[in-house]
């Protein structure tokens, strides 16, 4: 700090320092000491908020992703558990490939939305194995769709003969005829016959 505005050395009291406070000078130099004996405070530093602004910032964008996220997989959860109920119901239908239908040799019987007509018929193929002939189906399905199924030929809980039978892709109303093939030898006891969808 400077000395008192006087060109000669003051005696000691207050003089006003270059700041404007009135300060004790002591003949030498000046002191901590104002008018009123309090020493004059600088005042509080301004905080900067800046930092706390970004974390907040950074915080809310973290929530929202979190709260994005959490909403996604939910609704994702949702749709899978919809589609395993949808699969489990499909599967656990008559005909469902896991809920094979007993069907009579000759007579109709129908598997979600595919009609097959009466007059079908189990046949040796000519080699000694086993066939189903002249199964027809009608698609009554909302879409355009092929058949792929599996006739079972069951002793008890055995499967003593499999036919695999197909269709191309049937446009809705139309009837076609299945392709029924198997490696299976001719069964000679049986006790029931069985459908179901193949997938």
């Amino acid at each position: 700090m400077s000395q008192p505005p006087e060109s000669s050395q003051p005696s000691p009291g207050f003089y006003p320092d270059p700041s404007g406070v009135m300060r004790w000078w002591d003949g030498k130099a000046w002191t901590d000491r104002t008018q009123g004996g309090v020493p004059p405070q600088a005042p509080p530093p301004k905080k900067s908020h800046t930092t706390r602004n970004i974390l907040l910032a950074l915080l809310a964008v973290v929530v929202l992703v979190v709260g994005g996220c959490v909403a996604f997989l939910g609704v994702a959860a949702n749709e899978v558990n919809e589609a395993i109920e949808s699969g489990q119901a499909e599967n656990a239908r008559p005909g469902g490939p896991d809920n094979p239908l007993t069907i009579v040799e000759g007579r109709p019987f129908e598997v979600a939305g595919f009609r097959y007509a009466p007059g079908w018929a189990v046949a040796d193929d000519g080699l000694g194995g086993v066939t189903v002939e002249n199964l027809k189906v009608t698609n009554s399905r909302d879409d355009r769709d092929g058949a792929l199924v599996e006739i079972k030929f069951m002793a008890g809980n055995e499967v003593v003969a499999l036919v695999d039978c197909t269709t191309e892709q049937i446009p809705v109303g139309q009837t076609t005829t299945l392709n029924c093939i198997s490696s299976d030898d001719f069964p000679t006891d049986y006790d029931r016959i069985t459908i179901n969808d193949a997938f």
